[in-house]
């Protein structure tokens, strides 16, 4: 009942957990759309009046420059006046000046129709001059022209009038007029200049549109000079029956318009925002309030969305929390196991190599030491089988895990696991079988010594659980062959215990084990599967068990290797150099080389080792002392075994001074690391450091030996 009650506790306050997050979303969806409304109203507010002053510059500039061009031209027809030019010099003139107006302007929107001007200081009385194609009528009488008008109003400035309908063209113009006068302020005549707005009005509106709403361009008089709809230019804003016409008022008494409710000439619902120019025009943009309104619907739906999946997402992760916590607290209770476990793998060699050396230090018969060397033998390698299960799942679980591919012979492979495997095999009398398919090439291209590890674990667990007098077989059949890459097949059968589809669940699985039972009677890290299963699928492979409880086990798994060449016959004579190393005594006789170790066991270790060769080894307790010693006699060493963390002077910096030194022998001297970084990468710094090769700790006899062969040969 208790657990029940904890369960139902856990689940309402999940629900409460829910519902608040249902709540909190849906508030927080709310607050976003009110604050994000507020600010897409102020940029679109934003956006808008930056159109607008935008266009406000090019009108500024594009209607100043007709005005200032006229005044250039209005001093010239004045000083050709004055010194009694003839009209046919002023008329012709006026046709140059307008030609090259039209041809030379740097206008982009204001269309140049030419020059003109009343002249009443002729002798003949006051004429017309044109600059270009216009045909005077005899009853025109420019002292009533908009541009006469407006130029005797200003009193010798420049001005413009207001837009009106051209009588030649029919287009909405512009003029820009100036009264000219002599040095005694008597009137000489108007001089004018006709500009299209057509393209300046179309500008405005093609901008506007391309924002999303349509521009209007008033005149001082609010005469509509540029509007999408061309019935209305030239008609007052007053005169509308648009919803424009509201703020007539308003623009009249120079107001600017800003976010203004309106409705636009065909009916559609808008904002509307007008500013004055400089020169008194009137430059406005009508914005659909759907730009608006649907930008904020359109944000309100994707906020919608997104706080329905971030909620659902929260949701799905506090249901998920409970079965994440319940895993946690596993996987915790595995490593807590495990830890334990391996706390006992450890501390009973230890307690066995301990023991055996007080044992072996009180007796006295020679035989009773042997078996207490013997034992001890035995617990340190297993102690080592444990450390470097260890080191490879941490390099595994620190994506650190290689491989290292050399051709290898696979015949020889199979033989090297064997001869390690059967003293196992012999201590429980088990039968071992083994079943190669012929087919399999004699040379592969692998990892050897990491597919021999995952042969030899399975083999290992094989006989772990196999009672005596059982039968362990090991198959190994080529399953495909593809472009030179041969997938490999294994198997390893058992007649043992068996594993229940429980237990399977766990296999190959870091920390875990098939059950504690298992664990306290057979022992083990727990580990081992789950490295053989990361070196398989590194090699493209995969591992897979078949078992039942009492019937057994079979272990499968694939690999792909490339084959490599066939090998090359051995000759007699490599045989029979292989026979004549089975000696070492005396064979580096006279031979010299310098150890640098502080550690006096492991000096104390290699001398012991190295005696039967009659070697002559000096010794240096850091790499500063090494480094002197061999500058002292560089001729005297002919290999230097360095270690890689001393005091003073590591290995790395000693290879490197080393090196450095000034004689050919620093630079060709073997120097090969002897340390217990083994990781790949402790291996690549020696070398990038300038050492030749590498010796792993605890040391090997048969490999330190192989490498001084090589070197002393």
């Amino acid at each position: 009942m208790s657990r029940i009650r904890e369960k139902l506790k856990k689940r309402s306050r999940l629900y409460a957990q829910l519902v608040f997050t249902a709540l909190a979303f849906t508030a927080m969806v709310l607050l976003s759309y009110r604050f994000t409304s507020n600010i897409v109203q102020e940029q679109m507010t934003a956006r808008v009046n930056s159109i607008i002053d935008y266009e406000m510059l090019t009108l500024e500039a594009e209607l100043g420059i007709p005005g200032m061009a006229l005044s250039r031209l209005s001093e010239s027809v004045r000083d050709m006046l004055i010194y009694d030019d003839s009209k046919e010099r002023i008329e012709e003139f006026l046709l140059s000046q307008t030609e090259f107006y039209i041809e030379e302007s740097s206008l982009n929107f204001v269309d140049p129709i030419g020059f003109y001007g009343y002249i009443e200081s002729f002798d003949d009385g006051p004429e017309m001059i044109i600059g270009f194609d216009w045909e005077v009528a005899e009853d025109f009488d420019p002292t009533i022209r908009p541009w006469y008008v407006h130029a005797v109003s200003a009193r010798g400035d420049t001005t413009e009038t207001p837009p009106y309908t051209d009588a030649n063209s029919g287009e909405t113009i512009v003029s820009f007029t100036r009264v000219i006068h002599d040095n005694y302020r008597k009137r000489l005549g108007v001089i004018a200049l006709d500009v299209s707005l057509y393209d300046l009005g179309q500008h405005v509106v093609d901008t506007a549109l391309a924002q999303g709403g349509h521009g209007i361009l008033l005149s001082p008089d609010l005469t509509i000079v540029a509007h999408p709809n061309e019935d209305y230019i030239g008609r007052h804003v007053g005169d509308l029956d648009v919803s424009i016409s509201d703020f007539t008022d308003q623009l009249r008494n120079g107001e600017d318009i800003s976010e203004a409710p309106t409705v636009s000439y065909i009916g559609e619902p808008s904002i509307a925002y007008f500013k004055k120019i400089s020169n008194g025009w009137y430059l406005g943009l009508v914005a659909p309030s759907s730009l608006f309104y649907q930008s904020v619907t359109n944000m309100a739906l994707a906020l919608s969305i997104f706080g329905a999946l971030l909620a659902g997402a929260l949701m799905l992760f506090l249901i998920s929390i409970d079965a994440a916590r319940e895993k946690s607290d596993r996987e915790s209770r595995y490593k807590s196991a495990f830890l334990a476990n391996m706390s006992h793998e450890i501390r009973t060699p230890m307690n066995a190599i301990i023991g055996m050396t007080t044992i072996g230090r009180s007796a006295e018969d020679l035989q009773r030491k042997d078996y207490c060397l013997s034992k001890i033998d035995d617990a340190s390698r297993h102690l080592l089988g444990v450390i470097n299960d260890i080191l490879d799942m941490s390099k595994i679980e620190a994506n650190k895990f290689e491989l290292s591919l050399t051709e290898f012979n696979f015949e020889n492979t199979v033989r090297r696991i064997m001869s390690v495997i059967n003293f196992r095999m012999e201590e429980k009398q088990h039968t071992l079988v083994v079943n190669i398919d012929s087919t399999i090439p004699n040379t592969l291209v692998g990892d050897d010594q990491r597919l021999s590890q995952v042969i030899t674990n399975l083999l290992g667990n094989a006989g772990k659980f196999t009672p005596e007098k059982g039968t362990i077989t090991l198959d190994a059949e080529l399953a495909d062959e593809d472009g030179g890459v041969c997938t490999l097949l294994f198997k390893v059968t058992d007649t043992g215990i068996g594993i229940t589809p429980e237990q399977q669940e766990k296999l190959f699985h870091s920390f875990e084990q098939a059950d504690a039972d298992t664990t306290r009677k057979y022992g083990g890290t727990g580990l081992g599967l789950a490295i053989c299963k990361s070196i398989v699928e590194m090699m493209d492979g995969s591992i897979w068990v078949e078992s039942e409880a009492g019937e057994g086990s079979t272990f499968s798994f694939t690999v792909k290797l490339a084959r490599g060449k066939d090998p090359e016959p051995e000759s007699a004579e490599a045989h029979h150099a292989e026979d004549s190393h089975a000696s070492i005594s005396g064979i580096f006789a006279e031979r010299n080389i310098l150890l640098a170790e502080d550690v006096d066991i492991n000096r104390e270790i290699v001398l012991a080792m190295l005696e039967p060769t009659q070697v002559k080894i000096d010794c240096a307790v850091n790499g500063a002392i090494a480094v002197r010693m061999f500058s002292e006699s560089p001729g005297k060493y002919e290999i230097i075994l360095m270690d890689l963390q001393m005091p003073e002077l590591d290995g790395y910096h000693a290879t490197q001074q080393i090196r450095a030194l000034g004689f050919e022998k620093a630079k060709t001297i073997p120097i090969i690391a002897m340390t217990a970084n083994v990781f790949r990468e402790d291996v690549e710094r020696s070398i990038e450091s300038g050492m030749n090769g590498h010796i792993g700790k605890p040391l090997v006899f048969d490999e330190l030996l192989g490498i001084l062969k090589k070197y002393l040969s």
